[in-house]
């Protein structure tokens, strides 16, 4: 498993969405095979602890793209989309689901969180599934007979694909329309080389694994098909259906779950990342860096099982105790993982000599201690007690104070609990304001890419 460098893959992930304080996230998913289709898996995960939250199926022709909106409905995020593509089911025009987020974090654990997007399988030419969703004049038939079946329970549609192969591309939008700004930001790309990779569909069913098939298989729960052992019955609990899978777990090429996440610890793993950063008051500058860690959730360690005499009679919760790995001594009381200080230059070459004189505001004594909070934290830049000034976060971002108004920052992201280097994606998002422009000026939003 390796990081495609031009930015097209089996696999994608986009690092961040958001609708919190007035931005919404348009979503771009395009396959680039002129000749398949493909039948992808797209799962948003909230930025806490990686709670499934929305996911669902999209069928894509050759050389389709799929574009949707995530906005806030009420108190939670919801998709909408007028594309034309095949979806399973087959409206996700719908509200994000919070069954499985616990009551502290309904309100609000859907606003933030990062996006798996999984090739399960290519679509062939001349297949039954091909012509049921490949666009005639601009519209997918979207065959009921073909997609579902005669009854509620999709059709087992892994035997009409062939091997996954690369092809997609995907970037997303985060756009706030009453401060005009956007920030857009590309997924991260992987592939697997040098092996065959099997069909990996399973349908978008709520029958739990090891009573209904996962392809044409009917196994029960095993590390072969996840790493995340919040399924496994001696540990999370917590009741596993055919739509968890596929998850980035899941064997895709390799022999089973481990080596599959010990794929992608190597392929993401980075010690710390390096961006520039600039927070100047004359134009009301702002800069907040996002560090998603996609494989976090399956380090975790559980407690507080599912309580089916408490009323959870769906065993949809349970409730992280800390992490092992290389997320060894997370706190899971606060959600944070200890890392290095930081190392913070400005624009002429001065360095920061003495790290306990950065603080994680509002702390006026300084600190020594440096966290990552969430599965997608957000570090803050010279934004003070209100962190993040550029997206509008609120879950998991913290602010780091420095003396320097613009210019270098490395991040460690690196556990100090055993020197492991963490599995991180992102992006730096940079807002400006204009005050010359019209009578109430306007923002730029700037996207820099994570160096390391």
């Amino acid at each position: 498993m390796t990081v495609a460098q031009n930015g097209v893959g089996q696999i994608n992930v986009l690092p961040y969405y958001t609708v919190q304080n007035g931005n919404m996230t348009l979503i771009s998913i395009a396959n680039t095979d002129e000749t398949n289709g493909k039948a992808v898996k797209v799962r948003f995960r909230g930025a806490q602890f990686s709670d499934d939250v929305f996911d669902f199926q999209v069928f894509l022709s050759p050389a389709d793209v799929w574009t949707a909106a995530v906005t806030l409905d009420g108190s939670v995020a919801r998709l909408a989309t007028s594309d034309k593509s095949c979806t399973l089911p087959v409206s996700v025009n719908q509200p994000f689901v919070t069954a499985r987020l616990l009551d502290a974090n309904k309100a609000q654990g859907t606003r933030e969180g990062y996006v798996e997007i999984i090739n399960m399988g290519d679509i062939t030419p001349g297949s039954a599934l091909y012509t049921a969703t490949k666009h005639v004049n601009g519209v997918a038939p979207c065959t009921t007979a073909t997609l579902i079946g005669s009854g509620i329970t999709p059709n087992d549609l892994s035997t009409a694909m062939t091997n996954p192969t690369t092809g997609l591309t995907s970037f997303a939008t985060i756009i706030n329309v009453a401060q005009s700004k956007a920030f857009t930001v590309p997924a991260t790309a992987l592939n697997q080389v040098g092996v065959t990779v099997p069909v990996r569909y399973s349908r978008q069913a709520n029958l739990t694994i090891g009573t209904a098939s996962y392809g044409s298989v009917a196994p029960a729960f095993a590390a072969a098909q996840t790493a995340d052992s919040v399924f496994d019955t001696a540990t999370g609990n917590v009741t596993m259906y055919e739509f968890d899978l596929p998850d980035l777990s899941t064997p895709y090429g390799t022999a089973n779950a481990a080596a599959q996440l010990a794929e992608l610890q190597t392929a993401l793993a980075k010690a710390s990342v390096v961006t520039e950063y600039a927070t100047d008051d004359s134009i009301l500058a702002a800069t907040d860096v996002v560090l998603s860690q996609p494989t976090r959730r399956y380090y975790y360690t559980w407690t507080d099982t599912p309580n089916v005499a408490g009323g959870d009679t769906n065993k949809t919760l349970a409730t992280v105790a800390g992490a092992t790995g290389v997320y060894a001594g997370l706190d899971a009381a606060t959600n944070k993982l200890q890392v290095g200080a930081p190392t913070f230059y400005d624009r002429e070459e001065q360095k920061v000599v003495n790290a306990s004189s950065i603080v994680i505001s509002p702390n006026p004594q300084g600190t020594s201690t440096f966290t990552l909070t969430g599965e997608v934290s957000l570090v803050s830049i010279n934004n003070g007690a209100t962190p993040s000034g550029a997206l509008g976060a609120a879950l998991t971002v913290q602010d780091y104070t420095t003396i320097y108004a613009d210019g270098l920052v490395r991040l460690s992201t690196t556990n100090l609990s055993n020197s492991s280097p963490l599995p991180v994606i992102g992006f730096t998002a940079v807002n400006v304001f204009n005050s010359g422009v019209g009578a109430a000026g306007t923002n730029y939003g700037q996207v820099l890419p994570l160096k390391w």
